[in-house]
């Protein structure tokens, strides 16, 4: 759900910047009516779609927080009634201490979800959206650590020198081809004036059988601009998207990866 938040305000942004710009393009006569009018419609369709998504998936979160505070709160008087029991005299130091080291675990596990969960039900930008890695319970709750071996030395007349370790044949790691490509780039929008915000976005995509990490390159007339670190599973597609502000009037060739096209900025009426 994370992911779906992330992705989620990121098309949310997109219609706001699409809209902006498209704005700035009307107030400088650059796009006539029927156009603007078309264009309008299809952005703030895709703005509302996107805030009923962001407010569902965030009511979501908010009953997963309701139910993780109420459980945090069984854990800390859990605590609080060992606490008691050692303080009244019932079970020693040394039982409080083992008995208490569980809940403490649970506790401290349920606080960074919590925080978690609150600041994904505060994020206003996808930017604000990390997808933490996923917590391994096994060992917050019944891992045990190993018992210790006690190994009897063998007496010193039976003891022989160790053989020769065998030499190992040198293997060489294998890479692994970054099979990746662009199924399609826009450029929005595509002509532009002097200082507007553009947005470069690709679809990748992964056409080999292995999952690979790939970074994809934005490039400005063959000068990298911002590079993004995708991972992909085989035959997954991923849509990235790169900000970036027009210069001087002029063609400016915009490529990621190997898929190329051309923004025109205009000059100021």
């Amino acid at each position: 759900m994370e992911k779906d938040l992330r992705l989620a305000l990121l098309n949310k942004e997109k219609a706001e910047l699409f809209l902006s710009n498209l704005e700035k393009l009307r107030s400088d006569n650059a796009v006539n009516e029927m156009s603007y009018n078309s264009l309008k419609s299809e952005y703030a369709s895709a703005l509302q779609y996107a805030l009923i998504k962001i407010d569902h998936l965030k009511a979501e979160f908010s009953k997963t927080l309701t139910g993780k505070n109420r459980l945090l709160g069984v854990y800390k008087q859990e605590l609080a009634n060992l606490e008691a029991r050692f303080k009244v005299g019932q079970i020693v130091a040394a039982t409080f201490l083992k008995t208490a080291k569980l809940p403490e675990r649970k506790i401290s596990f349920l606080e960074d979800e919590i925080a978690h969960l609150n600041s994904l039900i505060n994020a206003r930008h996808s930017a604000e959206v990390t997808v933490p890695e996923t917590p391994n319970l096994r060992s917050l709750f019944g891992l045990r650590p190993a018992p210790e071996r006690t190994i009897t030395p063998l007496p010193i007349s039976h003891q022989e020198p160790p053989p020769e370790p065998e030499p190992q044949p040198v293997v060489e790691p294998v890479k692994v081809q970054d099979a990746t490509s662009i199924s399609s780039l826009m450029i929005l929008p595509d002509r532009a004036f002097p200082g507007s915000t553009i947005g470069v976005i690709a679809t990748i995509i992964n056409t080999g059988t292995e999952p690979l990490l790939h970074r994809a390159e934005l490039k400005v007339n063959d000068r990298i601009e911002s590079v993004k670190d995708v991972n992909l599973n085989p035959g997954q597609n991923e849509e990235i998207t790169f900000m970036t502000v027009a210069g001087p009037p002029g063609d400016y060739y915009i490529s990621v990866d190997n898929a190329t096209g051309i923004l025109k900025v205009l000059p100021p009426s």
